[in-house]
C-alpha cells in the first residue's frame, strides 16, 4: 500500500498538509506564548553588553558609541545606558549607604589596613561586602537588559546570565601610552608606567574577586584590538552582535 502524509482539514474542507499543519500550530503557540496567557513561559532574554579593557584602549569611549549607534538604528523607547565607575554610585545609594565609601572601591583591592581601620571605627561595611554589593548591582542591571558594563570584571561578574555580549579590548601600549598621555596630559614615558601599573591592577581585581584571568580570551565574544580597529568600526562590530542577539531572543 502506499504511504501517503496524514492530512487536516481546513476551515473550508479541503485537506491541510503536514508541513502546513505543523506551521499553522507553531503560528499559534508563538502567539500564544508572546501574550499574557501563558505567564509560565520565559519572557525572550534581555541583552546586555560588558566592557573589558587595557588601559588606554578605549573602553569608556566604546562604550558610549555603541550606546549611541543603537539608539540611532534601533528606535528603542528605552536608552541603552553606560555604567562604568557610577556602577559604584547605583550601588551605594540602592542600599543607603554614604556616597564617601567609593574611595573604598577602585577596580583593585583596598589597602588591608584602611579597610581593616574603617571596619574598627564602624565607617563602613566590610571590604568584601562592599565589592559583593557592586556585583549584585552589576547582575540586576544586566538581568534587566540596556546595559553596557565597563570595567569591574563584569563579565565574570554576570557568568549564569543569558543574553550577555561580553568585549575584550586590546592595543599595543605604544598605542594605547600615546592616548592616554593625551588625556591625562603628561608625557608618553609617564602614561606607559602608569599604563602598566594600571593593568595589573585590573588584573589583581579580577584574580582576587573572582578567581579570574581576565586576559582569557574564551571569556569574551569579541576580542577587538583597537590599535588596528577604529574605535568607530569597533563599535559597529559590537553593535551588529548585539543586533543579533536582540533577533535571535525576539
Amino acid at each position: 500500500m502506499a504511504y501517503s502524509h496524514p492530512c487536516h482539514l481546513t476551515e473550508k474542507g479541503s485537506p491541510m498538509s503536514l508541513p502546513d499543519a505543523l506551521a499553522r500550530t507553531d503560528s499559534y503557540f508563538s502567539a500564544e506564548w508572546r501574550g499574557s496567557r501563558a505567564p509560565w513561559v520565559r519572557k525572550p532574554t534581555n541583552i546586555f553588553v560588558t566592557i573589558s579593557r587595557e588601559a588606554g584602549s578605549g573602553g569608556s569611549s566604546l562604550a558610549q558609541l555603541v550606546a549611541k549607534q543603537l539608539a540611532e538604528t534601533d528606535g528603542s523607547a528605552v536608552p541603552w545606558q553606560v555604567y562604568g565607575g557610577n556602577v559604584v554610585d547605583r550601588m551605594l545609594e540602592a542600599n543607603h549607604l554614604s556616597d564617601r565609601l567609593a574611595r573604598f572601591l577602585p577596580e583593585d583591592h583596598v589597602s588591608e589596613l584602611v579597610a581593616s581601620i574603617g571596619e574598627l571605627v564602624g565607617l563602613h561595611p566590610s571590604l568584601w561586602e562592599l565589592v559583593q554589593k557592586t556585583n549584585e548591582t552589576m547582575r540586576d542591571l544586566a538581568k534587566g537588559g540596556q546595559v553596557i558594563l565597563v570595567g569591574r570584571g563584569a563579565n565574570f561578574a554576570t557568568v549564569g546570565i543569558a543574553g550577555g555580549v561580553h568585549v575584550r579590548l586590546i592595543a599595543p601600549p605604544e598605542n594605547r601610552a600615546r592616548a592616554w598621555a593625551e588625556f591625562k596630559g603628561i608625557p608618553e614615558a609617564e602614561a606607559l608606567a602608569q599604563i602598566a601599573k594600571v593593568d595589573a591592577a585590573r588584573r589583581r581585581y579580577a584574580s582576587r574577586t573572582f578567581n579570574a584571568d581576565q586576559e582569557n580570551p574564551a571569556a569574551y565574544d569579541l576580542v577587538i584590538n583597537t590599535g588596528l580597529l577604529p574605535l568607530a568600526e569597533a563599535a559597529a562590530l559590537v553593535a551588529a552582535r548585539v543586533r543579533a542577539r536582540l533577533a535571535v531572543a525576539a
